[in-house]
């Protein structure tokens, strides 16, 4: 099975999805990743608090850790990735040269205008196809008006530390966001979401389309 995993920034695959990747590459499924942005950024008064090769240097290192090797990093805005015919087009490219079973992106209720902008590109590029998950906002990404509604639970007890030392690879993300008590509030929602399985850790995701097959395939 060939899974597309669609972000805006180097850390929000990490972040939301980053258990459920490794463990498909675990169980023998493809993974690709597709990043809209370089994902270097300014604070609000204009001073770099993270350039753009520092994080396609910790970005690639983190997807690695999760054993993610295909890597795609496009050069769009990182604070202003629009929904617009651009972005729909770079995304349908990405969809149609590798042709994924299911696509993971952000959830379109999502408070980062990049964030938005991505899942709302990322749903029309993928008009064609039958399997669509939104991945859960977790800080530092907004926090909507419009509630994320776990659907679709998958267990990590066993890649939630890939997980974490992929979060941990982000230095400059670490760093900014709080280092163990943003890791700890990562592990905190995995560990939410896996009580309310019965397991121990998970990670959640809404559903927006899905294809059934009932074929072993579908089980990650």
């Amino acid at each position: 099975m060939k899974i597309l995993a669609v972000g805006a920034h180097l850390d929000d695959i990490e972040i939301a999805c980053g258990g459920t990747l490794a463990k498909a590459l675990k169980n023998g499924h493809d993974v690709k990743t597709l990043i809209m942005s370089k994902s270097g950024y300014t604070n609000k008064d204009g001073a770099v608090q993270r350039t753009d090769e520092s994080a396609v240097k910790e970005g690639t290192e983190a997807l690695n850790i999760l054993g993610v090797r295909d890597i795609e990093i496009l050069d769009f805005e990182t604070k202003d990735i629009p929904f617009h015919s651009s972005v729909v087009n770079a995304i349908d490219v990405c969809i149609s040269q590798y042709n994924p079973d299911i696509i993971f992106t952000h959830h379109p209720f999502d408070t980062h205008q990049a964030h938005v902008g991505v899942s709302n590109a990322t749903i029309a590029a993928a008009r064609r196809k039958n399997t669509i998950f939104f991945y859960e906002p977790i800080s530092p990404s907004g926090r909507s008006y419009v509630a994320f509604r776990p659907q679709l639970y998958i267990p990590i007890e066993d890649t939630i530390n890939q997980k974490l030392d992929a979060l941990r690879a982000h230095k400059t993300e670490y760093h900014k966001f709080g280092k163990e008590d943003w890791i700890e509030g990562v592990n905190a929602r995995c560990g939410f979401r896996g009580y309310e399985m019965g397991k121990k850790f998970a990670e959640a995701f809404e559903i927006l389309r899905l294809e059934m097959s009932f074929s072993e395939d579908m089980l990650l």
